[in-house]
């Protein structure tokens, strides 16, 4: 059986007004605030922010979507409509961001945000990915994208949405999330994300052996794994590479 165009993308638009308005309420939107929207979709969320904020940049990559987005929507005077993938943009300014993105994309999503400067974010992700940012140190799901995530945001979930709510239906289970950017101690970059990334490429390792590998001088307890050390210690580590 051949394949939509949207499963192969990965894309699972969300199609329950109800939904649609919990998302609209938590994200809180002002009439001075400059939203980002990652996935404008057929354009049903997008409208609803046009119609709350001082501005709305929404992208969209699937360039058939994005034409028929413009159709429907693109008279709003307060909407910059744009055919393209917003991570590939290394700095924006913007409040607000907010995104129903394929779940492939949720990491690149995440580390991302790190590197941006805003207030808040609506996020859409799998349960299992939602679960994973609020891992503790030593737990199977323990993951570079969780280190950077709770090292930037405060994280809070919010609400599930059902498979139902989605055309077409997804086959995990989905969480909306809600991230506060914070002051880090650390100021992220991308090497520290890339040797994060690195880091944990050896996470069942013994951390000695690691810090022997990348001719790192720091007094860690060496007989640790590298999934097991708290966010500030990967973070000292990662800077050090």
């Amino acid at each position: 059986m051949k394949l939509s165009k949207r499963r192969l993308l990965g894309q699972h638009m969300l199609k329950d007004g109800r939904v649609l308005e919990k998302l609209i309420e938590v994200a809180g939107i002002s009439q001075n605030e400059t939203v980002y929207e990652a996935g404008t979709g057929e354009g049903n969320l997008t409208t609803e922010l046009c119609k709350r904020a001082k501005s709305v940049v929404s992208f969209e990559v699937d360039h058939d979507l994005f034409k028929k987005s413009s159709r429907l929507i693109s008279a709003f005077p307060n909407l910059k409509l744009i055919n393209a993938d917003v991570f590939k943009f290394p700095v924006c300014v913007f409040d607000v961001f907010i995104s129903n993105l394929p779940y492939s994309r949720s990491r690149d999503a995440l580390q991302w945000l790190a590197l941006q400067k805003f207030t808040r974010a609506i996020l859409t992700v799998q349960k299992e990915f939602a679960d994973k940012l609020q891992a503790r140190p030593g737990d199977e799901n323990y993951r570079s994208i969780t280190v950077i995530t709770q090292h930037c945001f405060i994280i809070e979930q919010l609400f599930h949405v059902s498979k139902g709510s989605f055309d077409p239906h997804p086959s995990v289970e989905s969480t909306v999330i809600r991230l506060v950017s914070k002051e880090p101690g650390i100021p992220i970059t991308r090497a520290t994300i890339k040797n994060l990334n690195l880091l944990f490429s050896s996470r069942n390792r013994k951390l000695f052996s690691v810090l022997k590998k990348h001719n790192c001088k720091i007094d860690f307890a060496g007989t640790k794994r590298i999934d097991e050390l708290q966010p500030t210690q990967l973070l000292s580590l990662a800077e050090s590479i």
